[in-house]
């Protein structure tokens, strides 16, 4: 049975267990094994149970995490499901739509697609932990969805979009992990508070830089070299400072 077997769903703060075992349903419905939920253990609710139907065992192995940072902090990259998309001039909400989503299967690294609170979604910050955020086509009259129908919709586009093909085998350049990219933020930082540019466009340049990295999945050696990069820039920037007038 083909499966999206490197994919990882993560619910956080599910409204109710019935929500979150009629998402587990869903989960192995298109062939994922793994489950993570962020906030209060839901699994022994008997709700959930009920309606995890056969995929009780996906929900009682999965795992329960305080927050979301500490849920994906062992992907290789997380893809937020959002249906809050801003305005053009917002930075931080760059959606991807959701047919526009590469294929999880030719990423050697574990893909997490996380799904937020049935009343208020994701918020920003949660937003922000993500490598990139997506959302799926719906009425604008009408955007908000119900948990498992999103969970529903989104693995269907992937699994029938990429699971029926056979395997594409990883190439051999290995994905830039977390870590690899985290440093390459920290010496752009550093680059950009340096500059003579006003204070409240600084953390704006920040994130835009964010959004480009996460969503171009980058390999290793491809980060490691713009790492040094941008290091070098930082260093020359440290040798000539700009004098004071």
């Amino acid at each position: 049975m083909t499966k999206l077997d490197n994919v990882t769903v993560i619910l956080v703060e599910p409204k109710s267990p019935g929500n979150a075992g009629f998402a587990a349903r869903v989960i192995s419905n298109f062939g994922v094994n793994r489950l993570r939920i962020v906030g209060e253990d839901p699994r022994h609710e008997s709700q959930a149970q009920i309606f995890s139907v056969h995929a009780h065992d996906l929900l009682e192995s999965a795992g329960i995490f305080p927050d979301l940072s500490s849920a994906i902090q062992d992907m290789h990259a997380a893809w937020a499901a959002t249906a809050r998309s801003g305005r053009n001039h917002s930075v931080t909400r760059a959606l991807v739509p959701l047919e526009k989503l590469p294929n999880p299967l030719t990423m050697e690294g574990n893909v997490a697609i996380v799904f937020g609170r049935e009343d208020i979604g994701l918020t920003n910050e949660e937003i922000l932990l993500c490598d990139l955020a997506f959302t799926i086509p719906v009425a604008p009259s009408y955007p908000s969805m119900n948990l498992s129908h999103a969970v529903a919709v989104v693995l269907y586009h992937l699994y029938s979009a990429y699971a029926p093909e056979e395997r594409k085998e990883p190439t051999e350049a290995k994905p830039a992990t977390r870590k690899e990219r985290e440093i390459v933020y920290k010496f752009f930082d550093e680059i950009v508070d340096r500059l003579t540019i006003k204070d409240f466009r600084k953390p704006i340049a920040k994130q835009v830089f964010r959004n480009l990295l996460g969503r171009s999945y980058m390999t290793g050696r491809e980060v490691m070299t713009l790492t040094g990069v941008v290091r070098k820039v930082m260093e020359q920037i440290d040798e000539n400072p700009e004098k004071e007038e």
